[in-house]
């Protein structure tokens, strides 16, 4: 079967490859026209604002929410705001099957429409992302503000407290020199008071006698007080020495505080369009060549059946 194939078609050769290069001539130039009128994808991306909470960024704003608002409500507004500048209607209508989508922390407009509009297509989609910057920088300077509000607030209180701590640093210190100073003095007095005793001994004289009974006297009731009041001052010096820990630990507690907030002070994103509405490339050449090779097959068939045509016309003639 094959043979007889390939006969007739040598023997039809020229009819043959005329018709299947006029075919696919004309094939091709029309597979070169249809690509430029393939509409044209505009695409838009909006960023939305986060937040480090617990070392993880999170949008203050569910991109699933604002991707639900997009067709619902921002969508409309930029239409009418297109509207009133007197866009045609057929261009507003083309606009409104616009599909949205969110990804992870991102907001995804695209557009397909014919490339007569792309630049009205564009406008559509910087309406929309600036409606919704709008929309959110109330919460986004309010975020701001509580960020800058807490690290103001901690920081004071952690100045206050460390105020604190020198100052009762210095008192414990104060105490501590003081107690020391009157052990020194005790100890002075209780020499002194071993050396009367030794003069009771010794005294010849009852009035003598009775001056060092005296003056002893007067020794027990100083060493006395000053035993009660070294007593006072090792309390009070322990009690300032637990405050100063107490304060030491409040004072930490408000550095992370401040170190926290700043972290999210410098990790905070404000909303903003990440990918401004763009064209994306078309893929010409793989359409085109898709295109062409239907025309190849379609001008061989044209040929094969030119052929098969003029066999079965010559072989009415004979």
């Amino acid at each position: 079967m094959t043979a007889p194939i390939l006969q007739i078609v040598w023997l039809h050769r020229r009819p043959f490859f005329f018709v299947m290069g006029l075919t696919f001539f004309v094939l091709a130039i029309v597979s070169f026209i249809i690509p430029k009128q393939k509409p044209v994808i505009v695409r838009s991306s909006i960023e939305i604002g986060s937040v480090a909470i617990s070392q993880k960024q999170e949008p203050f704003e569910s991109p699933e929410h604002v991707a639900m608002r997009v067709p619902s409500v921002y969508g409309p507004a930029a239409l009418l705001a297109m509207a009133k500048k007197g866009t045609s209607p057929w261009i507003l209508s083309a606009l409104q099957n616009s599909i949205v989508e969110s990804i992870g922390r991102s907001v995804v407009v695209v557009n397909t429409v014919d490339p007569s509009i792309e630049s009205e297509a564009k406008e559509f989609q910087e309406s929309t992302a600036d409606q919704i910057v709008k929309e959110l920088a109330p919460r986004t300077r309010a975020l701001r503000e509580g960020i800058a509000a807490r690290i103001y607030l901690a920081t004071k209180a952690s100045d206050s407290l460390e105020q604190q701590i020198k100052a009762d640093a210095n008192e414990v210190e104060r105490i501590s020199a003081l107690s020391e100073d009157m052990r020194r003095q005790l100890e002075h007095q209780r020499t002194n008071l071993a050396a009367l005793y030794q003069r009771t001994g010794m005294a010849l004289q009852p009035a003598e006698s009775a001056t060092i009974e005296a003056h002893i006297r007067e020794l027990h009731e100083q060493m006395s007080s000053q035993t009660t009041l070294i007593g006072s001052l090792t309390l009070e010096r322990s009690h300032l020495t637990r405050e100063v820990a107490a304060t030491r630990r409040q004072y930490e507690a408000q550095a992370r505080a401040v170190a926290d907030a700043q972290f999210e002070q410098n990790s905070f994103n404000e909303t903003r369009v990440s990918l401004p509405p763009s064209s994306l490339p078309e893929k010409t050449i793989s359409v085109r060549f898709s295109l062409l090779s239907i025309a190849f097959t379609i001008s061989l068939l044209a040929a094969f059946g030119t052929v098969v045509l003029l066999h079965k016309v010559a072989g009415r003639k004979f």
